[in-house]
């Protein structure tokens, strides 16, 4: 994982995190293994933001953003999810113009 890819996941992760109606990332399988796998080769650097992926294929034009996340309870979950995906949308057009990205948001639960 690069600079640039680690830099990403901090960017994301600040901008999910403002959006109303978002209580916090999800941990994902990586952080719930963290302890695990500390002392692993395969461990990456990149693996430590919790609930967002980005991954891109290579020969594909587009790189895919994966955001799970809890939401607040109070709040349609379905406008939190709209508002993410906007925000997030918003963010890489203007932070990586010229690239193409596939945003997906998923709510792993309502607290």
């Amino acid at each position: 994982m690069s600079a640039s890819a680690d830099t990403m996941h901090s960017e994301l992760a600040h901008v999910v995190q403002e959006v109303p109606g978002v209580a916090f990332l999800a941990p994902g399988l990586r952080s719930r293994l963290r302890s695990l796998r500390a002392t692993s080769p395969l461990a990456r650097p990149g693996d430590d933001t919790p609930g967002i992926t980005v991954s891109a294929v290579r020969g594909e034009p587009r790189t895919t953003v994966e955001i799970r996340l809890i939401c607040r309870s109070g709040r349609r979950t379905l406008d939190t999810t709209r508002a993410v995906r906007e925000a997030v949308s918003r963010h890489l057009a203007t932070g990586y113009p010229g690239r193409e990205f596939r945003i997906i948001v998923t709510v792993t639960g309502v607290t």
